[in-house]
């Protein structure tokens, strides 16, 4: 800089903040690499799932998540490692919101930006590719639709629906992608939405996404995408240990100023579950920071089998001496084999004994082989027999009871940033009958038969080294302490 002419460090000025300005106008190319772990996930769940649902606190990013894949899928400019859905097509896009205020603040603002002398300004979407828009009736400074121009070659269409408007707005068109933005209280508005993608993307039906904190409770929505969801529906909650962004100190603030009652909601997105919950000791209560386990400490593995639905596989860490548990390790995988399982675990589950459920005694018609057998061969260290009590009997009952008074007592404690445990954990809930509701429960259920069988349970210190695989003299007292 020293030995640059005033004319040149002014040139120099000139192009920085040109570099700076493209940098923010084409910010979209950059943002995928900058998202957390949880919002890639999400995105990819569009790929196998034509309805993802984000149930998830205030304050996490669900909108600004959202708005970007909007974004991506009207410009058709995917990042290289896009796990996603992918248009090949210019699609029409539909934004819905509470109203029209809410689909301009929320919704096209993010999008597109704000009119100026120059043409539109800071939004994802950079002007240049915004060749026309349509005012929206009685919403000052509001869109009813954007035309821009998508890398294919066409012209997308994003069009912006407010809730108020009601079911019978929506109508006429073969919608390709949709985001709800909050939940609509009129129940009628989104089979609307879902009648519109019938025949979507070009013909092979469209999807779209919904991004809410319930603060309506378990409303017929919720529970059909936490329940009962169908096959082309998938479900993600998130909260605020997975917001890094939010201090300690906004955390603070926000949280002293929600109602008790409403503070798992507007946390973890948590809906109000009534009959629900089987475990309702708070997440923080149970929940503590990852450490090393001594070797004097007794590990075990436990497992749930699945295909369609998640297999899971936990770790237990048994404190003996204290009688205290602590669940370090989890992991679920739909349609995933052995094999791929083991490769996903084996860095921690090499060596430890499996405890695993009576549907592993399954036979293949094929081949004769136990189920449990192809886990075997794949490299786990199953257990001989499914999991059982030391009597012999299985009572789900007396799992969730011991487990419920482990959690109230502070013996049992959950490594922080596993995730996936925690959905389930939160989501755990019987339905009006009492029956427990056995969706998303895969991670509980290898919980619990990991406690189970904990009397096979090896010194996490003995762990690779050399030893007989015969657990019939391993009788540790269920009740030692």
């Amino acid at each position: 800089m020293e030995n640059l002419t005033r004319e040149q460090k002014l040139e120099l000025v000139q192009l920085l903040e040109e570099q700076k300005r493209r940098q923010h106008v084409y910010r979209y190319r950059d943002y995928y690499s900058t998202r957390y772990d949880w919002q890639k996930k999400f995105i990819s769940h569009t790929a196998n799932f034509s309805q993802v649902a984000l149930i998830a606190a205030n304050r996490v990013g669900k909108t600004d998540t959202a708005t970007f894949i909007d974004a991506i899928h009207a410009i058709g400019d995917y990042p290289d490692d896009w796990a996603g859905h992918r248009f090949t097509h210019a699609p029409l896009i539909w934004c819905l919101g509470y109203s029209g205020e809410k689909c301009r603040d929320l919704l096209q603002t993010p999008l597109i930006g704000r009119k100026t002398d120059k043409g539109w300004e800071g939004g994802l979407i950079p002007g240049e590719l915004i060749t026309g828009t349509e005012i929206m009736q009685g919403t000052a400074n509001a869109m009813r639709s954007v035309y821009v121009k998508h890398k294919s070659g066409g012209v997308s269409k994003i069009q912006f629906w407010s809730y108020s408007q009601g079911q019978h707005a929506l109508m006429g068109d073969a919608v390709d992608w949709f985001h709800i933005d909050e939940e609509p209280k009129d129940p009628t508005i989104y089979p609307q939405v879902l009648t519109r993608t019938a025949t979507g993307d070009a013909g092979n039906g469209g999807r779209g996404i919904l991004t809410f904190t319930p603060e309506n409770g378990r409303t017929e929505l919720v529970i059909q995408f936490m329940d009962s969801p169908s096959s082309a529906q998938h479900c993600m909650n998130v909260g605020w240990d997975d917001a890094p962004h939010l201090s300690d100190r906004v955390k603070e603030e926000l949280l002293a100023s929600f109602p008790p009652h409403q503070r798992d909601m507007r946390t973890k997105g948590i809906p109000m579950l009534g009959h629900g919950r089987i475990y309702d000791a708070s997440e923080d209560l149970i929940t503590c920071d990852p450490f090393p386990i001594p070797d004097h400490w007794f590990v075990i593995d436990g497992m749930d089998f699945g295909w369609d639905h998640p297999q899971a596989h936990v770790q237990l860490a048994w404190d003996r001496d204290e009688d205290k548990f602590y669940l370090t390790r989890a992991y679920k995988a739909k349609q995933t084999s052995p094999a791929e399982a083991w490769f996903a675990t084996k860095m921690w589950a090499n060596g430890i004994p499996t405890a695993w459920p009576h549907d592993g005694l399954q036979t293949e018609k094929g081949s004769g082989l136990q189920q449990k057998s192809y886990y075997e061969e794949a490299g786990f260290d199953m257990l001989p027999d499914r999991a059982t009590w030391e009597d012999g009997s299985n009572s789900v009952e007396a799992g969730l009871f011991e487990l419920y008074d482990l959690m109230r007592s502070g013996r049992l404690k959950v490594f922080r940033g596993l995730r996936d445990w925690f959905e389930e954990y939160n989501f755990y809930h019987r339905d009006e009958k009492g029956r427990i509701v056995k969706i998303r429960d895969d991670l509980m259920d290898a919980t619990r038969y990991a406690y189970m069988m904990r009397r096979f349970s090896i010194r996490y210190g003995d762990v690779g080294r050399p030893k007989e695989n015969d657990y019939s003299n391993i009788n540790i007292p269920c009740g030692v302490g």
